[in-house]
């Protein structure tokens, strides 16, 4: 009788066992989301009056390189960061201390100071 009561007691374990093992076999493959870099090739400029937001995402295990997001009405656009506005974009970034409340102060100075226009004479 108390074989009997053992054996069972070894079979639920064996199977709980089991259980667990694929329970956490699934939920280990999504821990990464991202494994790749977003942006691959990046614009050296762009037309800063149409841009209504940026992501920078720094450099990661899973992407060795620094990379802006800009976003336009319906299209997402990469800047080039080793380009003059994407160090200008980094930089103010820098600056508010990666605050995302003053995002915006960023998007003006660089629609400011974006690209010169030579004057017609």
């Amino acid at each position: 009788m108390a074989f009997r009561t053992l054996q069972g007691t070894m079979s639920l374990l064996l199977l709980l066992a089991v259980c667990l093992h694929f329970m956490t076999e699934n939920g280990t493959a999504a821990i990464s989301i991202r494994e790749k870099c977003e942006c691959i090739k990046g614009n050296g400029s762009v037309r800063w009056r149409k841009i209504t937001d940026y992501t920078i995402i720094p450099k990661d295990p899973l992407c060795n390189q620094v990379q802006i997001i800009l976003q336009r009405p319906g299209q997402r656009v990469c800047l080039n960061p080793e380009s003059k506005p994407g160090k200008k974009l980094q930089k103010c970034w820098k600056g508010i201390k990666f605050n995302t409340q003053k995002k915006k102060l960023c998007l003006k100075l660089m629609r400011k100071n974006g690209p010169k226009r030579p004057k017609k004479h």
